[in-house]
């Protein structure tokens, strides 16, 4: 999905869908929902009146605007109390309305930053959230699924600021919520991957393209120099297949500057078959998952 941060007003925007927001408790809205309420003859303040929509976290109310504004629906999303918002929060706010539009058929989307206003939020912190909660609402792993997927997808989503120089921060908040998404991503996709297509061999393999794309010094220790370091217990461990252990080691070196040592470690073990005579056998199939830990240092570093 691709996202852009633009300056200007969100009712003026020619998209599938808009996303404004409510805070539980609240019948008059302000700022841009204040705005899409005028513009819609007063339907959310009516609705909020009525009861129908009461702004507790994660409540989505889809109204339709049949042409009094260039954009097709309105998606109304609760934040719940304001006092007890929390970029967490508007994470899981962003992929609710997210997964929803995208059932919806929604293709374009535009979105206020939640929280940056009223919510107390510095904007960075709420962009970012957005950005993170939009993107990996909406991740799904295919790769292996040869059944047409049920929906469409949310080809772009536009991040709405109404004052041009209220922007940087904005932009700032997105770039890191999209860094951090799409390293989760990485991590969920080799998590995702059956056993036998995310082999030692396969995860050094992904960690050789890493190396390469951001210029990490890369090494992987094979079975030999296992022995010769006195690495048994890994060894015991590999004794319990036919694929060769593999030690993937990532070194990445900042400035000239930098006077301490980051360490990450991540337990890389493809399948865990130890203990498969006590375990269910109905939960053997999430082994696969034991190198979520070597997973998620991959992922940290191409962060």
């Amino acid at each position: 999905m691709e996202i852009e941060v633009i300056a200007g007003d969100i009712i003026e925007l020619q998209v599938d869908a808009i996303i404004i927001n409510l805070f539980e408790g609240v019948e008059h809205p302000g700022g841009a929902t204040a705005a899409v309420d005028r513009a819609l003859g007063g339907v959310i303040t009516q609705l909020a009146g009525q009861g129908e929509i009461k702004g507790k976290l994660n409540e989505i109310t889809t109204i339709h605007t049949l042409g009094k504004l260039p954009a097709a629906r309105v998606a109304v999303v609760g934040l719940g109390k304001q006092q007890a918002l929390t970029p967490d929060r508007i994470r899981g706010v962003a992929a609710e309305v997210c997964r929803s539009l995208r059932k919806a058929g929604a293709q374009r989307v535009a979105t206020i930053v939640h929280g940056a206003g009223a919510g107390g939020i510095e904007p960075e912190r709420a962009a970012q959230a957005v950005v993170e909660g939009s993107l990996l609402g909406l991740y799904h792993f295919r790769k292996h699924i040869t059944k047409e997927p049920e929906y469409g997808e949310i080809k772009k989503l536009l991040i709405v600021e109404r004052e041009e120089g209220n922007l940087p921060p904005l932009e700032r908040g997105c770039l890191a919520g999209k860094v951090m998404a799409e390293a989760t991503s990485l991590a969920r996709d080799m998590v995702n991957e059956p056993a036998n297509l995310m082999t030692p061999t396969d995860m050094a393999d992904r960690a050789r393209e890493l190396a390469k794309s951001y210029g990490f010094e890369f090494e992987v220790l094979e079975r030999e120099q296992m022995r010769e370091l006195g690495m048994r217990a890994l060894l015991g461990v590999a004794q319990g297949s036919r694929q060769p252990p593999k030690l993937i080691v990532l070194r990445y070196r900042g400035d000239d500057s930098a006077k301490s040592t980051l360490g990450l470690i991540g337990k890389g073990i493809t399948f865990d078959s130890g203990g498969i005579s006590i375990k269910p056998s109905e939960g053997m199939g999430d082994m696969k998952g034991d190198m979520a830990g070597g997973a998620k240092v991959l992922a940290a570093m191409s962060a």
